[in-house]
């Protein structure tokens, strides 16, 4: 009887497996990006915290970092991990590996659970009861709502977000393939870059440009004059010292001393757990549940932020709201 363990690997390099070589892993979970990755962090905690399987192989695709002309060579490895693994059931953790793998996955007939999906999984593969997972859907309406409680004068919003396949799979399913669009009364302008100097200017001019407010959504992929990623903790710092008007954000990880001042934000721990239970049904009824769109907004707000800008919370907001440093 094989001895199973769970383990963590990057790349899948270093991983210790006690099975005979003929023993097909349980679970092979591929993620689109790095481990290191906040939003990777916060669903795959939440995989991990639910998940029964113990035996799981991961393999990361890295296509946050590596330029898009490298995007099929990173599935080419990924598809190599599936048929040295064998897997019973494989994981896709959001657009770019659900796009570049998933059909590979569908073709061999192997169940398929997904998460972090923005786009219509139906761009990608063919659905069919071999098929699960967790949508990931921006609540832009709602954000606009809330912004509103909070800043009862705000007439004109800017939402920013890198130039990569994943913002725009946002801005069609989320945003309605709107980059102009009035919520509540409120005008919203979507705008999407490559370029972190040209991030840059659009903060330092939204002020001008007639803006009351900005949230800034995806900024893994912006770039600097030397073609090189900028950190995320470079983009979000800089970003909430430079802008003339309140910053906001859709993910918790760009909220904080020194970041964004908060908003309605998607949980990226629920992807992993509604992911994970799919995992477990298939296990213990041999059968997948539906596709899911988790819907559970969290309210996360920094106390030094608000502080910064002399907001202070309005009770409707703050009885539900997260505070962070």
């Amino acid at each position: 009887m094989s001895v199973k363990c769970r383990f963590n690997c990057l790349a899948v390099i270093g991983c210790l497996v006690f099975s005979p070589p003929s023993y097909a892993t349980e679970v092979l979970f591929i993620h689109s990006y790095h481990l290191d990755y906040p939003w990777v962090k916060e669903y795959r905690q939440g995989f991990m915290d639910t998940i029964e399987q113990s035996d799981i192989i991961e393999h990361q695709m890295d296509t946050k970092r590596i330029a898009s002309s490298d995007f099929n060579q990173a599935a080419d490895k990924a598809i190599q991990q599936i048929q040295t693994s064998e897997p019973k059931l494989v994981v896709l953790a959001d657009d770019n590996a659900l796009k570049l793998v998933g059909p590979v996955v569908v073709q061999k007939q192997i169940p398929l659970v997904f998460l972090g999906i923005n786009d219509n999984p139906r761009q990608y593969i063919a659905l069919s009861k071999n098929v699960s997972g967790a949508l990931e859907r921006p609540l832009l309406k709602r954000s606009v709502s809330s912004l509103k409680t909070l800043l009862p004068t705000t007439k004109k919003i800017l939402v920013m977000m890198d130039d990569n396949p994943t913002s725009y799979a946002i801005l069609a399913t989320s945003f309605d393939n709107k980059l102009k669009q009035t919520i509540a009364g409120i005008k919203v302008d979507t705008l999407l870059f490559s370029r972190f100097l040209d991030w840059q200017t659009a903060i330092e001019q939204s002020k001008a440009n007639g803006y009351d407010a900005v949230i800034i959504a995806n900024y893994a992929a912006l770039k600097d004059t030397n073609d090189n990623n900028v950190s995320l903790d470079s983009v979000s710092q800089w970003t909430s010292e430079h802008t003339p008007i309140p910053l906001f954000a859709f993910w918790d990880y760009s909220i904080g001393h020194d970041k964004a001042i908060g908003g309605l934000t998607i949980n990226g721990y629920q992807q992993g757990v509604v992911a994970a239970q799919h995992v477990n049904h298939f296990f213990s009824a041999g059968s997948l549940p539906s596709i899911s769109t988790p819907n559970r907004g969290e309210l996360v707000y920094s106390q030094q932020q608000l502080q910064k800008w002399h907001i202070t919370l309005p009770s409707t907001l703050e009885s539900r709201a997260k505070i962070v440093p």
